[in-house]
């Protein structure tokens, strides 16, 4: 096996203390890595990281549990005192992987910090609330995490306060965390959100004597305050064009922002496309939305259907997993959830010399509030533009008539009529 023989190799040349009854670790790793399609001189180089680390730490017995544990730290930083921060990320990555390994070949393809230390309070009833929000409401995990994050922080607030206690929790505390928070009116409102979530299972659920929900005070917000971001059918083109398409990362962008283009498809939905999404036969695309969890079908037009061809043909790497858009370095794994897709649209932006921050919103939503709005202003319904793009209700369309000013023109009172 190639993998075995490029790590005895790497052992021979590099290290002949490496720790024998570490070798067959080492092969295991290193085979596992270059079936993952990592390139071999990545795997040699770390296999000298992994002969280092594993005489350093053979000579006390016994190996850290994790990356983030002090003697870990104290290692990298005997090992690399100073130097750029992308070879220190380098070793940390290659003992990670030795670390985290398990049988099957599997780890984690991101450095995930250690969660924060939790107070007594959070742990006294928070985690049955985010248990409550996964299983009897359904609610979404990325929701639940978000959830959980605001509690944190209130009960961190809490400590501060020397609050131990559920039941001492006062009205007046919340409205001090509140006021305290340096955070956008709508994130805020957000937070106000949550509070009263929580304060109003806590009640039914008999920890606290009295619901005290209503008296959390609402945050003034202005939902249609802002007005989307769009760019012009001028530009839309230049950004569609500054792709290179003779390379296989143009080929992904390309599709990707085609797919936001043509169909104002969310981020998290063009992460999430599946090859059993579209069906070539009758030329549609369907897919359960991940924001709203409804069944969308598009009709599958046939620019988008030849960059979607020419990426899966001619560019997506040889992966086992069925989402259409991958990684294209080692592991061709799909997207995290946290990958909104924004350096795809960053790039374009860049190479077609338009501006990056942009009012209103930026990303790949730009071609959503675009489409939208070129939708309105050529006459079609509310209805099918809320159909196109995937909304519950009328409500959520309403935004884009904002910025319609053409048809705004036709309702407008002339001066004349003002002054009579």
């Amino acid at each position: 096996m190639i993998g075995p023989m490029l790590v005895k190799d790497c052992l021979r040349w590099y290290c002949d203390e490496a720790p024998p009854d570490q070798r067959d670790r080492l092969d295991f790793v290193a085979a596992s890595l270059l079936g993952r399609g990592y390139l071999p001189v990545v795997v040699r180089a770390y296999a000298q990281e992994w002969v280092r680390f594993l005489r350093t730490f053979n000579r006390r017995g016994r190996l850290p549990i994790s990356v983030h544990s002090a003697e870990m730290t104290r290692y990298l930083r005997r090992r690399f005192p100073s130097g750029s921060a992308s070879r220190y990320r380098g070793i940390r990555v290659a003992v990670r992987i030795l670390l985290e390994m398990d049988e099957q070949g599997a780890f984690s393809s991101r450095m995930r910090e250690p969660d924060k230390a939790r107070s007594p309070l959070f742990l006294a009833q928070v985690p049955a609330f985010l248990e409550f929000l996964a299983r009897s409401r359904d609610v979404r995990s990325r929701t639940v995490r978000r959830r959980e994050s605001q509690l944190v922080c209130f009960t961190d607030f809490l400590r501060k306060r020397r609050v131990s206690k559920w039941e001492l929790v006062t009205v007046r505390q919340v409205r001090d965390f509140l006021e305290r928070l340096a955070v956008s009116a709508q994130t805020r409102c957000a937070y106000a959100h949550c509070l009263r979530q929580f304060f109003r299972w806590a009640f039914l659920r008999g920890v606290l004597p009295v619901d005290a929900s209503p008296a959390i005070p609402t945050v003034r917000h202005y939902r249609l305050a802002r007005l989307p971001s769009l760019l012009s059918a001028e530009e839309v083109k230049r950004l569609l064009c500054s792709l290179d398409r003779s390379t296989i990362m143009g080929r992904r962008d390309y599709a990707v922002m085609l797919l936001a283009a043509r169909y104002g498809m969310r981020p998290s939905d063009i992460r999430q496309l599946s090859l059993d999404h579209i069906d070539w036969l009758h030329r549609r695309i369907v897919f359960e939305q991940s924001k709203t969890r409804r069944e969308l079908a598009l009709p599958l037009l046939r620019d988008v259907g030849a960059a979607l061809r020419d990426y899966i043909r001619h560019g997506r790497p040889r992966t086992s997993s069925r989402t259409v858009f991958v990684r294209h370095k080692a592991p061709f794994v799909p997207f995290c959830e946290a990958n909104t897709l924004n350096q795809v649209m960053r790039g374009a932006l860049a190479r077609a010399g338009l501006p990056r921050n942009r009012k209103g919103g930026s990303g790949l939503s730009l071609f959503r509030h675009t489409l939208a709005t070129h939708l309105l202003s050529s006459g079609r319904p509310l209805k099918i533009i809320g159909d196109i793009l995937g909304h519950v209700t009328a409500e959520s369309t309403l935004i884009y008539a904002k910025v319609d000013l053409s048809t705004l023109g036709t309702a407008a009172i002339s001066m004349r009529e003002v002054m009579a």
